[in-house]
């Protein structure tokens, strides 16, 4: 496997982990920067097989039968790397029984849990795992190494690095799909009208796209790329910057409440068409 692109901090502590691997890790950090990738890396570089448990197709969550699987699954006395994709979806019982693994570890088995929040995890877990925050790498090293792998052009690699907020996972899964790149590129686009439209032409967007969660999320997710930049540009102007800084405040607003209030979507996007 290539070397995965890393922040200088995440790799002063990878360097640190590789001195002494031990036999828990956790890596944090939002969605995007590649967690999965690294963990990947790194059992390579352990030289051990690698399993990697995750959440089923129709389920939301890391069940406590797939934990229970592994006490069977690490028995078998070979170098293995159990690699816990999004852990912050495991159950408290799931988690409780992932626990009395950790404490008794099988004989060359390490574990590593990715996750968005190391504070999902239980205290328990957390104490015995070595920690490294998965940072965003440099834009330079970004940009280098998607000249390096594909044709774009240095204004589409910029725009792709700026849109995708400089995660590597979503930056390099853009560059290298072309079907996935024009998707999103047709959601920015789609944001971009979203955001000068009159609020009647705002909730038809909304009722065309079915009020969809995922939908919502994506929108409101580059409309914040979108106020962040406007932002950074209207700084001189106190009337704009303030009207921006209010625009940013109730997206804000909506995306919390998507993600933490129970309901239909539309409710939060409703009052969005009106106020942005």
């Amino acid at each position: 496997m290539n070397r995965p692109l890393l922040h200088p901090r995440t790799e002063a502590s990878l360097n640190s982990y590789f001195k002494e691997p031990s036999h828990g890790l956790i890596l944090s950090g939002e969605t995007g920067t590649g967690k999965l990738y690294l963990a990947k890396w790194i059992a390579s570089k352990l030289q051990s097989q690698e399993y990697i448990v995750t959440s089923l197709e129709d389920k939301s969550t890391i069940s406590i039968e797939q934990i229970r699987q592994l006490y069977s699954v690490t028995r078998t006395g070979n170098g293995l790397t159990v690699i816990i994709e999004n852990s912050q979806t495991l159950g408290s019982e799931a988690q409780n029984a992932f626990l009395k693994l950790l404490e008794e570890p099988p004989k060359d088995t390490r574990f590593i849990l990715t996750a968005s929040s190391a504070l999902s995890l239980l205290p328990t877990i957390q104490s015995r795992s070595q920690l490294i925050e998965v940072y965003k790498p440099n834009k330079k090293l970004l940009l280098k190494l998607g000249d390096a792998t594909s044709d774009l052009s240095q204004i589409e690699l910029e725009s792709l690095v700026h849109t995708s907020k400089g995660l590597p996972g979503t930056f390099l899964k853009l560059v290298a799909e072309e079907s996935l790149r024009e998707s999103h590129q047709t959601s920015v686009n789609i944001t971009k009208t979203f955001y000068t439209a009159k609020p009647y032409a705002r909730h038809i967007l909304c009722i065309e796209n079915k009020y969809d969660k995922q939908w919502s999320e994506q929108l409101l997710d580059i409309l914040s790329i979108i106020l962040e930049s406007l932002l950074k540009q209207g700084s001189g102007n106190q009337k704009m910057f303030l009207k921006l800084k209010k625009q940013s405040e109730l997206i804000e607003t909506t995306s919390r409440n998507l993600l933490t209030i129970n309901g239909n979507p539309k409710i939060h996007l409703a009052k969005l068409c009106e106020q942005l």
